[in-house]
Parts: C-alpha cells; sequence; structure tokens
C-alpha cells in the first residue's frame, strides 16, 4: 500500500535540532522518551554523514507511517495525509555516534496524520515585514542565507552556495577548527533560524547590526560558513 503524504511544509524545511556537545545527554532523553510514548511514529538511522542519516530515517519514516495508516481503518481509504502541527512538523534529532557516524531520529505524532483528500495549503499574507537589516553592506551569499527563516532552507542554501564555491566551508559549530573566522547561523530546537552573526571574537546580528554572541543562544544549534 502506498500512501503518499501531503506536507503543510517542504521536506527541505524539516526542522533540524543539531545541539551544542552539551546537549547530547537531553537529546538521549527525548529519544527514549518517544520510544517509549505509544503516541509517536519514528525512524531512525546511523550514517558517515548527518545528511546521509538524515536521509535514510526520513525514507523509514514514511514507510512506518504506511504501515500504520494501513491499520488504521478511517485513514487507509485515504490516497493523501497531511502531516499537521502548530509548533512543529516534524522534528529531527541527529548527534555523533562514535567518531565517525551519526545518528538521526525523526518522529511523528499519530494524531497530526489526518486525511486530505482535497487539502489545500494557503500562505499567510498577512505576517509581518522582516526586519530591517544590513543587507546592503553585507556580501550577496551572507544575506541570500540570513533571509532563510526555517533550518532546511539555510542548509540546503549553505550546501548550494559550497557547491559553486562561494562558500570556502562549513560545518557543526562544535566541529569548527576555528569559529571566530565563520559566520554563525544559529537556530532553535523548533528549526526556525534566530540568527546569523558576523565573524570575529565581537559578532554582530547581521539583521539587527546589533552587538551578539552565542552565549546568547543557549540550547540552539549552529552552522558555522566562511568565505
Amino acid at each position: 500500500m502506498n500512501i503518499r503524504l501531503l506536507l503543510t511544509f517542504m521536506v527541505a524545511c524539516l526542522p533540524f535540532l543539531t545541539a551544542f556537545a552539551d546537549n547530547v545527554d537531553e537529546i538521549k532523553a527525548q529519544i527514549n522518551k518517544v520510544k517509549k510514548s505509544s503516541s509517536y511514529i519514528y525512524a531512525e538511522s546511523t550514517a558517515p554523514t548527518e545528511a546521509d542519516a538524515r536521509s535514510y530515517a526520513e525514507s523509514k519514516l514514511y514507510e512506518e507511517i504506511n504501515a500504520w495508516v494501513a491499520t488504521q481503518k478511517k485513514l487507509k481509504k485515504s490516497s493523501n495525509f497531511v502531516v499537521n502541527n502548530r509548533k512543529e512538523l516534524w522534528t529531527m534529532l541527529s548527534m555523533p555516534r562514535g567518531s565517525n557516524m551519526y545518528r538521526s531520529f525523526i518522529y511523528v505524532k499519530k494524531k497530526d496524520i489526518i486525511p486530505a483528500e482535497n487539502a489545500v495549503v494557503i500562505a499567510n499574507e498577512s505576517l509581518p515585514p522582516v526586519e530591517e537589516s544590513i543587507q546592503s553592506q553585507l556580501p550577496e551569499v551572507v544575506s541570500q542565507i540570513a533571509a532563510c527563516t526555517k533550518y532546511g532552507d539555510m542548509a540546503e542554501k549553505i550546501q548550494q552556495m559550497k557547491t559553486e564555491g562561494k562558500i570556502k566551508s562549513y560545518g557543526r559549530y562544535a566541529s569548527l577548527s576555528n569559529p571566530d573566522k565563520c559566520y554563525l547561523a544559529i537556530y532553535n530546537r523548533e528549526g526556525k533560524v534566530v540568527a546569523v552573526l558576523t565573524p570575529g571574537p565581537d559578532r554582530r546580528n547581521v539583521k539587527t547590526n546589533k552587538p551578539d554572541g552565542v552565549k546568547n543562544y543557549s540550547g540552539c544549534g549552529a552552522i558555522g560558513f566562511e568565505l
């Protein structure tokens, strides 16, 4: 039975929680909590890179959702489904396993899987305007990354810029050999990009042009990139 999922967000926009090193225990505890609950469908995978681990886990999650839907009388007759959650659509937990492996864990609440035979997703046109920024003073690469509001969009943009040779290198904050040389794209547990900071020991927020620093984003993850 092949059920197609109609997502309210693009796959690239999946919230992706990559925590700082001191949050590994917290991530493990959250994974165990989900596994012990009957309210969730989950999948996990281990691979040499975060991207591969995430991709494999996502594929497994589709399979698990299809298998569960096939057992649900009210759902199995529908060909399309919406995975809907106001706070977070799916959550990705990723952390190092050993020295060269990464474990990715994704889950979704069963109650958030609903039939959607004729669903239409409408963009919210009433959102407030983006905060005034200093984009004109920034390299175009940084401006484009700072314009992203979701982790998935930001990570995809950084990977694209690296492929195009516009970014010299990038990596998770904990893996950076010299963080002071890097811009930092910081995101919270819900996968929202909350800030992009300039390089150097005295960082500034590129949108507000005000002094800012990593210490102001406890519990968040970050991707550093060097031009």
